[in-house]
């Protein structure tokens, strides 16, 4: 499972998504590090499984920052801090979300979306297979 959250402020879109680390590694065919090398490899990964449309135009991710942690239970995660900026404050968001769908046949990705300034939130639900946008409306 790979768990996002998504701050929209404005033009601003900021993700924070957590992976596991032998996950990814099998997604991408390597072992990955959280230092610049790293964070390339996975944004090129990412943006061929993670998409998102502000208000029906495609938005370029920046890996901004990396780290590894560990889960509750121990296990080595990764976490990104992606970077997405529209022209003008976003009012339609589109995602799509198949993150480690390559790999496993039972995948779930969970995206929670927070709208700032307040306090309104979202949560999508992708599961394996599942190749259609979600959209959310401010």
């Amino acid at each position: 499972m790979s768990s996002t959250r998504i701050v929209v402020d404005g033009a601003s879109v900021i993700a924070r998504m957590r992976i596991f680390r032998d996950d990814l590694a099998r997604a991408t065919g390597r072992e990955l590090t959280s230092d610049a090398a790293g964070q390339a490899a996975f944004g090129k990964y990412l943006a061929a499984h993670f998409t998102i449309r502000g208000d029906g135009v495609p938005l370029s991710g920046q890996v901004m920052d990396a780290g590894a942690e560990a889960d509750d239970g121990g296990e080595k995660m990764f976490w990104y801090v992606v970077q997405f900026t529209a022209r003008q404050p976003v009012r339609r968001l589109a995602i799509s979300n198949q993150l480690l769908f390559e790999v496993f046949r039972d995948q779930q990705n969970l995206v929670t979306i927070l709208k700032a300034p307040g306090d309104n939130r979202w949560s999508l639900y992708f599961a394996a297979g599942d190749t259609k946008e979600q959209v959310v409306v401010f």
